[in-house]
């Protein structure tokens, strides 16, 4: 894992697991285009989100 530091504050990093699909959309220059395309969209707000001090809504 990484250790990661911001302004001499050390925290871990959050990561979360989304599966995907791809899904070809074309052809550019021979090569395959595809894009990856979430099977779920997580529509929740994180809650307690703070920037400078002030509650994000």
């Amino acid at each position: 894992m990484m250790s990661l530091k911001y302004r001499g504050v050390d925290y871990d990093p959050a990561t979360s697991q989304v599966a995907v699909s791809e899904e070809v959309i074309g052809r550019y220059r021979g090569a395959v285009v595809a894009r990856h395309v979430p099977k779920q969209v997580k529509a929740a707000h994180p809650q307690g989100l703070k920037y400078r001090g002030a509650v994000v809504r």
